[in-house]
């Protein structure tokens, strides 16, 4: 896609994120109001996130958990998720399903984000990146993208900036469409059914759940039984 097309892109996609903030403008207020009911809490997670070109912005993300959680990352470069964490709120885990990322719709109103596209590294992570995967900076970051609806917490973090680069380089309208078609069934938990789908961009990328010793890095803070990839 040109710059040409990404610039179309996004003015078309801001359009889309206004519309539904005002569609969703009573939703959006209610899940802010049952976030500050909840334990009186700040009603976003916010955290310094990498935009176009390695510019810094301000992410924003309705509160799921309780303060200052924060993410796990293994020496390895995978980042575990926790079955029945107790980091999150009784409401967080209604928010998991995606609701939660309805707050970065703030983020495309300001031109940090889009939609659809790469999602926001912290920053730390630009360190990690060589020529190649850098690449994914070259467009904004969207609140939903490829490597997400091809489950990408289950891959290795490498992999999931090669889906991401595979996406900058090749993507069109007709990708945009089938990510945005397949983001709300991988929400309720469809996770397999988009791989078919993009098989160009999966090529060479494995598609099963790594198994690895993880319990024993964190099992001071985490279950051990609860611990996945």
């Amino acid at each position: 896609m040109n710059q040409r097309n990404w610039i179309l892109k996004y003015s078309i996609e801001w359009v889309i994120a206004f519309t539904s903030v005002i569609v969703l403008l009573p939703l959006l207020m209610l899940i802010a109001l049952i976030i500050k009911l909840q334990d009186g809490g700040d009603i976003f997670y916010i955290s310094n996130r990498l935009g176009h070109k390695g510019k810094t912005f301000k992410f924003f993300k309705f509160r799921g958990m309780v303060k200052d959680a924060k993410p796990i990352v293994t020496d390895d470069l995978k980042f575990i998720t926790v079955k029945n964490d107790s980091r999150v709120t009784p409401f967080g885990k209604i928010l998991r399903l995606g609701f939660d990322e309805l707050a970065q719709l703030i983020n495309v109103l300001k031109g940090d984000m889009c939609l659809i596209g790469p999602r926001p590294n912290l920053l730390w992570e630009k360190d990690l990146y060589d020529e190649r995967e850098s690449k994914r900076l070259n467009v904004l970051p969207g609140i939903t993208g490829l490597s997400q609806v091809l489950d990408g917490r289950t891959l290795h973090v490498r992999d999931n900036y090669e889906i991401d680069v595979r996406y900058v380089e090749n993507s069109n309208l007709w990708t945009d469409i089938k990510i945005l078609i397949f983001t709300l069934p991988y929400s309720f938990g469809m996770k397999k059914l988009p791989q078919k789908y993009f098989k160009k961009y999966m090529e060479g990328i494995p598609c099963q759940r790594t198994k690895d010793d993880l319990a024993g890095k964190i099992k001071k803070d985490l279950n051990k039984e609860n611990v996945y990839l």
